[in-house]
């Protein structure tokens, strides 16, 4: 026939394996005594339950105080400074005017304004400091550019 040199036949190659899964290919590469490749499924499942439950109940858990009622926010005191200002408005009749008072020592408040006229809303911004009393409602902001100036909250009946 012909004097061609044949190349000899390679081994075959080792199945490749994934780590949890072991053998995919079953046959005799597959470890028996493997725990993951063995409970992989029951592993799956008590995992996603746990994923589920932690949507559930760590938002709960995380959430923080939001002060939106007229006596709440009466009977609040704040001293600290302006750290964000947004307003929500999930529908056209209720807009949700929210401060984010960060106070002495880190502690922070949030304040939810929708019962409360907005103009108070508009006349303050983000780095201003504010004070105010317990069971008052006269706020004193202290600004960078202008005088400091007492602004009164006024809730809407």
């Amino acid at each position: 026939m012909s004097d061609v040199p044949v190349p000899s036949r390679r081994a075959p190659r080792k199945k490749l394996k994934m780590p949890l899964f072991g053998g995919m290919g079953g046959g005799t590469s597959a470890n028996k005594d493997d725990f993951f490749g063995k409970n992989f499924g029951s592993i799956l499942i008590a995992m996603t339950g746990m994923a589920f439950a932690a949507q559930i109940f760590l938002p709960n858990i995380w959430s923080e105080k939001v002060y939106n009622e007229a006596d709440e926010i009466t009977e609040m005191a704040w001293n600290g400074t302006i750290r964000k200002k947004y307003t929500d408005a999930k529908h056209k009749s209720e807009i949700h005017y929210y401060l984010v008072i960060k106070g002495e020592k880190g502690k922070k408040q949030i304040v939810d304004l929708v019962e409360a006229d907005p103009v108070f809303f508009d006349q303050i911004a983000v780095p201003q400091r504010v004070t105010k009393a317990a069971n008052s409602l006269d706020v004193l902001v202290q600004r960078f550019t202008k005088p400091d100036t007492t602004l009164r909250i006024k809730f809407i009946e």
